[in-house]
C-alpha cells in the first residue's frame, strides 16, 4: 500500500485518534505532571510507532491494517472506557459518542444527528463551548446526581470539516476535597460587650454576675461550632472557627446578639449588648486578625448590638435593632481631645467642614472646633456653603466677632489651602460621598473625623482620629465635651456657645430624644460659657414660606400599615425643602398611633428622605436599605436620577423589608 494512500484514506479516523489521545494527555496534566508525562510519551510513541508501521511494515502488518485501522483500534478502545466521550460538528449536531455517555445519560435520548442540547437538558452546548473560549477557560463543571464532572470542548479541524470533541472528566474526589478545604477555612472573630460598663457602674458584685452569664453564653455558642474563644481583656473576646458552620450562623441571623440581650434585664430595664467583628476571607491568621478587627471598629461605631461580617467582596451587617445606650463616662472624649490637640500643634493650618447641605449642628460643630484651633494658635479656615439658609443665620449671629472675619471659604479656594501639613477636620458627617468637599477630602494627608451617627460603611482611606460617638445626640455635644477638656473656663463667646447650644437643641428635638446625662452636662458647660437658650432657639423660627411648605407636608400625609405616616412635597426645589421635611417629620411623630414618619422633598433635582422613630422603629436600618442611615430613631437618605413615585415605592418596599426581618 502507498503511504500517501494509507494516510489519505485514513486521515479522518487517525485525527479523531490523535486529538483524542492529546485531550487525554491534557486532562491528566491537570491532575498530575507525572501523569501527563507519563500520557505524552505513550502519545509520542503512538504517533512513532504509526509512522514506522506505515513506511516500514511488513506486508503482512500491511495487511492487517488493510482489514482494520490502527485508528479503528482506538475507537473500540474509546467506545468502551470509562470516560464518557461526545463527537459534534460546530453547529451541535451529534456525530458520535460512547458507551460511557450513553450511560451517563441513560434517561436522554441520545441520537446521532441530534442537538447536544439534548445531552442532559442541555449539560452542553455550542453557546457554552463559544462562551468558554471567550473567557479563556479550557473546561466547566457540572454536577450529575452525586458526581462531578468536568467538561473539556476540544475544537478540532479537518480538511473535510470541523468538530468538537467532549470529554467528561469525573472530579468528584477533587470537588469533594476542595470542598472540605473551604469549609475547614478558618474565620476569625472578635466580640466585645457594648455597655456593661454603664450598666454595672459602681455595682461590682452585679459586674461579675452578668460577666460570668455573657461568658457562659458564649463559650456554648462557641461550643456548638467546636470553635475556640480566648478572653484577651475584660469582657473582650477572640474567637476561632471554620467556615462550615457560618451559613447556620447567618441563617439563625446571629442569634447571639438575642441570647445575649436576653439576660441582660437590670433595674433600669437597661439591655446589655454585645458587638462582633468577622473576618470570611482567604488570606493569612493576620490578615484575618486584622480585617476582624476593622469589622469590629465599624459595628462599635454603628453604635454597637450588632455583627459585621467582612467578606471577600462585601460587608455583611446583622443585628442594630436596639438603641444605643448613651455612655456616662467621658474617657473616650478626653483621649480624643488630647489626640485632637497634639494632632493641631503638629500641623501649618486647619481645614474644618460638615456636610452637604448644612444644619445647625454641623455649623455650630464647626465653629466649636474652630475656636479650638484658634485657641491653639494655627490658622484655620471653614469650608463653607455661602447659599445655604443655615450658614446665613450663623454667620449673621458671629459678625460681632473679628475673629471669624476671615475664616469661612468655599471650597473652591480651600483646595488651594491645603498642604501636606494640613489637618482636615470633618463634623457631624462620616460619608465621604456627602461631605462639603468631598475633593479636599480625597486629596488631604492628615483627617480627623468626630460625628454621631452609625457608620454605614467602611472608609476608603485611613485617618488620625475617627471619634464616631452614635450614642451621643448631637455632634455639638461632642464638641462641647471636648472644649470643656481643653479650653480656660469662659474662653468661649456668648455667640459661640449659643450657637453649639442650638445645635444640640435640634437633634435632640429641645432634649426631647437621643438625651442622656452627657448631653445635659454639655448642655450646663455651655450655659456656664454665657449661653441663652432663649436666643438658642430663636434660630428655629420659621418664615412665612416655610411655615407654609410645612403646611403643604402636613396636608399630604398617608398611613402605611398604620404605624407609618409619610409625605411628600415636589411643588419646587429649593434647598431649604430639606429642612423642612426635616422638621415637618418631627411633627407627624405627634399623630396618635403613629411610630415612625419619612418625608420626601424635592431638592435641586434630587430626592431628600427624613425619617423619624418614637424609639420602636429603628428608622436608620430601613434608610440604610436606600444608601442613607443616620441614628435609631433619626435618619435620612437621597435618591437621585428616580421620580416622586419610585421614591415613594421604594420607600415603601424598604419599610415592607423591614417588617418582614421584625
Amino acid at each position: 500500500m502507498n503511504p500517501k494512500h494509507f494516510i489519505k484514506n485514513n486521515l479522518f479516523s487517525f485525527v479523531i485518534s490523535t486529538a483524542f489521545m492529546a485531550a487525554l494527555c491534557a486532562i491528566a496534566f491537570v491532575y498530575s505532571a507525572k501523569a501527563g508525562i507519563f500520557s505524552s510519551i505513550l502519545l509520542a510513541c503512538y504517533l512513532v510507532y504509526v509512522f514506522i508501521f506505515v513506511y516500514f511494515g511488513s506486508g503482512d502488518a500491511k495487511n492487517l491494517l488493510a482489514g482494520k485501522s490502527l485508528a479503528a483500534h482506538t475507537f473500540d478502545f474509546i467506545s468502551g472506557m470509562n470516560l464518557p466521550v461526545l463527537l459534534c460538528d460546530v453547529s451541535g449536531a451529534i456525530s458520535w459518542y460512547n458507551n460511557s455517555l450513553d450511560t451517563l445519560y441513560s434517561d436522554s435520548r441520545i441520537k446521532i444527528g441530534e442537538s447536544i442540547t439534548t445531552v442532559g437538558n442541555g449539560v452542553v452546548s455550542v453557546e457554552k463551548f463559544n462562551r468558554l473560549k471567550e473567557e479563556g477557560k479550557k473546561s466547566y463543571t457540572v454536577k450529575e446526581g452525586d458526581r462531578y464532572y468536568r467538561i473539556f470542548p476540544y475544537q478540532i479541524e479537518t480538511l473535510r470539516k470541523s468538530f468538537y470533541l467532549v470529554v467528561w472528566s469525573d472530579v468528584t474526589e477533587f470537588e469533594n476535597l476542595y470542598a472540605e478545604h473551604l469549609s475547614s477555612n478558618v474565620l476569625v472573630a472578635y466580640a466585645v460587650v457594648d455597655n456593661i460598663s454603664e450598666i454595672t457602674q459602681g455595682m461590682q458584685d452585679r459586674y461579675r454576675e452578668i460577666s460570668a452569664k455573657i461568658a457562659n453564653i458564649l463559650s456554648d455558642w462557641v461550643s456548638s461550632m467546636k470553635g475556640i474563644i480566648k478572653e484577651y481583656e475584660r469582657d473582650k473576646y477572640i474567637i476561632f472557627f471554620e467556615e462550615r458552620y457560618m451559613n447556620k450562623v447567618i441563617d439563625a441571623k446571629f442569634d447571639i446578639l438575642d441570647k445575649v440581650y436576653d439576660i441582660s434585664e437590670t433595674d433600669e430595664n437597661t439591655p446589655l449588648t454585645i458587638s462582633m467583628g468577622i473576618a470570611r476571607i482567604d488570606g493569612t491568621l493576620s490578615e484575618k486578625e486584622e480585617a476582624a478587627k476593622i469589622s469590629l471598629q465599624l459595628a462599635l461605631q454603628r453604635g454597637g448590638a450588632q455583627a459585621i461580617v467582612k467578606t471577600k467582596s462585601d460587608t455583611d451587617i446583622f443585628g442594630g435593632r436596639t438603641k444605643t445606650l448613651q455612655k456616662r463616662t467621658k474617657i473616650k472624649s478626653r483621649t480624643v481631645a488630647t489626640q485632637l490637640v497634639s494632632l493641631i500643634n503638629k500641623s501649618t493650618n486647619v481645614l474644618i467642614m460638615g456636610h452637604a447641605n448644612p444644619d445647625f449642628d454641623a455649623i455650630a460643630s464647626n465653629i466649636g472646633i474652630a475656636r479650638l484651633v484658634m485657641y491653639l494658635g494655627r490658622d484655620v479656615n471653614i469650608i463653607s456653603d455661602f447659599s445655604n439658609q443655615s450658614f446665613n443665620t450663623f454667620a449673621n449671629m458671629l459678625s460681632m466677632i473679628k475673629d471669624y472675619d476671615n475664616i469661612f471659604v468655599d471650597k473652591i479656594y480651600g483646595q488651594e489651602l491645603l498642604t501636606p501639613n494640613t489637618l482636615v477636620i470633618i463634623t457631624d458627617v462620616n460619608n465621604e460621598r456627602i461631605l462639603e468637599s468631598p475633593e479636599i477630602y480625597k486629596k488631604a494627608e492628615h483627617i480627623a473625623i468626630i460625628d454621631h451617627h452609625r457608620q454605614t460603611q467602611e472608609f476608603s482611606r485611613s485617618h488620625e482620629i475617627s471619634y464616631i460617638e452614635p450614642s451621643a445626640s448631637s455632634a455639638s455635644e461632642l464638641v462641647s465635651e471636648m472644649l470643656e477638656l481643653v479650653l480656660p473656663p469662659n474662653t468661649l463667646y456668648k455667640e459661640e456657645a449659643e450657637l453649639l447650644l442650638a445645635g444640640i437643641l435640634l437633634d435632640t428635638q429641645n432634649f426631647t430624644r437621643n438625651v442622656g446625662i452627657r448631653t445635659f452636662s454639655a448642655a450646663v458647660y455651655l450655659r456656664g460659657e454665657g449661653a441663652n437658650a432663649g436666643k438658642a432657639q430663636s434660630v428655629f423660627k420659621y418664615r412665612i414660606g416655610e411655615f407654609k411648605k410645612l403646611a403643604e407636608f402636613e396636608r399630604n400625609i398617608i398611613i402605611f400599615r398604620k404605624i407609618f405616616a409619610i409625605a411628600q412635597y415636589d411643588l419646587d426645589n429649593t434647598p431649604e425643602n430639606r429642612v423642612i421635611a426635616a422638621q415637618a417629620a418631627e411633627r407627624m411623630l405627634q399623630i396618635e398611633g403613629i411610630k415612625a414618619t419619612f418625608t420626601l422633598s424635592l431638592a435641586e433635582d434630587t430626592i431628600h428622605i427624613s425619617a423619624r422613630s418614637d424609639g420602636s422603629v429603628n428608622v436608620s436600618l430601613i434608610l440604610e436599605k436606600l444608601k442613607g442611615g443616620g441614628h435609631f430613631d433619626s435618619a435620612g437618605a437621597k435618591l437621585s436620577g428616580v421620580s416622586m413615585k419610585q421614591a415613594m415605592v421604594m420607600l415603601r418596599e424598604a419599610i415592607i423589608e423591614y417588617c418582614e426581618a421584625e
